[in-house]
């Protein structure tokens, strides 16, 4: 049995990796976004990393990232809000389908926040499962039966 080790870079990786085919010409900031930052352009902030303990042999990891859309601006130092809003769902259509990230596909749980004149925010929650640190996964015994239950409903 073969374990995969999904960090949260992984999962920053996989996400920039989308963001930059679409967007190809635009800068995405990782974690730091510097005061004279450039204009289109994404950052990428982990808001949090949970751990928890989901039985004997198994770790559920949550983790909760900001993507902030920054919109160009024009002679008059404003932004468009239709090209924001267009874009904000252009990158929640992109980020729809499951990240390759780690060795695992992942699916990303997606939320549109408030937006800002100039700027729009989505979380990105993706959540996982390790093997518990110091556990052998040959030592995680297989299941010996499963029990299904079925129901049939007729319209």
């Amino acid at each position: 049995m073969t374990t995969n080790v999904t960090t949260t870079t992984d999962i920053l990786e996989a996400i920039n990796l989308r963001l930059l085919k679409k967007w190809p010409q635009r800068t995405v900031y990782a974690e730091a976004c510097p005061v004279d930052f450039d204009r289109p352009s994404f950052w990428l902030q982990v808001q949090s990393h949970d751990q928890a303990d989901a039985g004997k042999f198994l770790l559920r990891h949550t983790v909760v990232i900001l993507l902030t859309l920054f919109d160009e601006l024009d002679e008059h130092y404003e932004a468009s809000w239709q090209r924001l809003s267009r874009e904000t769902d252009d990158a929640m259509y992109l980020l729809s389908p499951p990240l390759e990230a780690g060795g695992r596909h992942i699916s990303l749980g997606l939320k549109r926040l408030p937006r800002d004149p100039d700027r729009a925010q989505l979380q990105l929650t993706a959540a996982w499962m390790d093997t518990m640190p110091g556990c052998d996964s040959n030592d995680i015994p297989v299941a010996d039966s499963v029990e299904l239950d079925t129901r049939v409903v007729l319209k």
